[in-house]
């Protein structure tokens, strides 16, 4: 009797040490990449708001696959011009039209624009009301942007998803890591 008991007791002992494991085998949930079909930026002269220079893309199956981009407008040489960013998925029907304001803003700390010239006189500059992350890093959706002297080139936009590092410290910003929600270049945009 004596030994049942203890066989007993350190059955009991062993059936509570096991069912207190403190692991978690289940995964933190993944955030997935939005899906964005249409991507437009308009830039508008602060002096002149009948200035716009509109940079649109047109990707009906998203990231992967082929997509349209078309530059109206060309940038005056010498302004400045407030960037107006517009993120569509029009391939859900169930999708907030605005990915911008209902998903990434949401998540600044989960995205990062990155942006990129070749060729062109445009400087930017990430204004100090735009939306910042829980490290501060301001994401990169209110912008400002200056022309310089008449050029041609390109202007190119990522919009990086779960990024391991980014810096907003230099003019487009930089970033590592992480996957591209949008990369897209716009070729041939001018200064006048």
């Amino acid at each position: 009797m004596k030994s049942t008991k203890c066989l007993l007791a350190a059955l009991f002992c062993l059936t509570l040490v096991t069912s207190c494991d403190n692991d978690d085998d289940t995964p933190a949930p993944v955030l997935e990449e939005e899906i964005i079909t249409n991507v437009t930026l308009t830039f508008v002269n602060d002096a002149n708001a009948s200035d716009v220079v509109v940079m649109s893309n047109v990707a009906p199956d998203g990231q992967d696959g082929a997509s349209t981009s078309q530059v109206t407008g060309a940038f005056t040489t010498g302004a400045t011009y407030s960037l107006s960013l517009s993120l569509v998925n029009a391939e859900d029907p169930n999708a907030p039209e605005d990915v911008l304001n209902e998903d990434i803003i949401q998540e600044a700390d989960e995205h990062f624009f990155a942006y990129a010239v070749s060729g062109i006189n445009l400087t930017m500059t990430r204004d100090a009301n735009d939306v910042a992350g829980p490290d501060g890093s301001k994401l990169g959706v209110n912008t400002t942007w200056v022309a310089g002297t008449a050029s041609t080139g390109d202007v190119q936009i990522r919009l990086i998803h779960e990024p391991t590092t980014v810096d907003d410290s230099n003019e487009f910003g930089s970033v590592s890591g992480g996957s591209e929600d949008i990369n897209i270049t716009f070729e041939d945009v001018e200064i006048q």
